[in-house]
């Protein structure tokens, strides 16, 4: 008995099934070459319009994250410079609001970007220029008695996004 096996073994090594049938294998015949192309004819169009949808999609996607964090950078730096000042104004279009320190803070929107300016305690004009956001296509200031109303678009080749945000100032009791 475990003769015959051995026997068999030694003749599945010489000669194995997969092999043999390679061995009288000549090619594609024409019939499976036609079906052959047929399909990749079919799938290569679907192949590609897939990859560019996929490609759209992501474009889409990264550019909607970046409009969030320069979002989220924008706030964050206005809401803290906000909730220190008093006396909320606006003059044509730009929010002016005046800091405990006798500063007076500006921002303006000019050329898709919010631009902060600053004028000194006794000065007349504002000086310096901080960009705090890009990508701007709108932005509307509406002061209130202790707090602001920020309504913002930002927008780039794949993506927007609007947002409003309402931040509190400082309180005098």
């Amino acid at each position: 008995m475990e003769r015959k096996k051995r026997k068999t073994e030694e003749i599945a090594l010489k000669n194995p099934p997969l092999l043999s049938i390679l061995k009288n294998d000549r090619g594609f015949t024409y019939i499976e070459l036609v079906i052959s192309l047929s399909l990749l004819v079919l799938l290569l169009p679907a192949l590609f319009f897939s990859a560019r949808t996929l490609e759209t999609e992501i474009k889409k996607l990264v550019s909607h994250h970046r409009l969030q964090m320069e979002y989220i950078a924008f706030v964050t730096s206005v809401q803290a410079e906000i909730r220190q000042g008093r006396g909320f104004r606006t003059d044509e279009g730009a929010l002016l609001f005046d800091l405990p320190t006798g500063e007076t803070i500006r921002y303006k929107w000019q050329k898709r970007q919010v631009v902060r300016s600053v004028k000194k305690k006794g000065e007349t004009a504002f000086k310096g220029m901080t960009v705090l956001a890009n990508h701007v296509y709108f932005i509307t200031f509406v002061p209130g008695r202790d707090k602001v109303m920020i309504d913002i678009g930002l927008q780039n080749w794949n993506a927007n996004l609007d947002m409003s945000v309402a931040v509190a100032g400082r309180v005098e009791p």
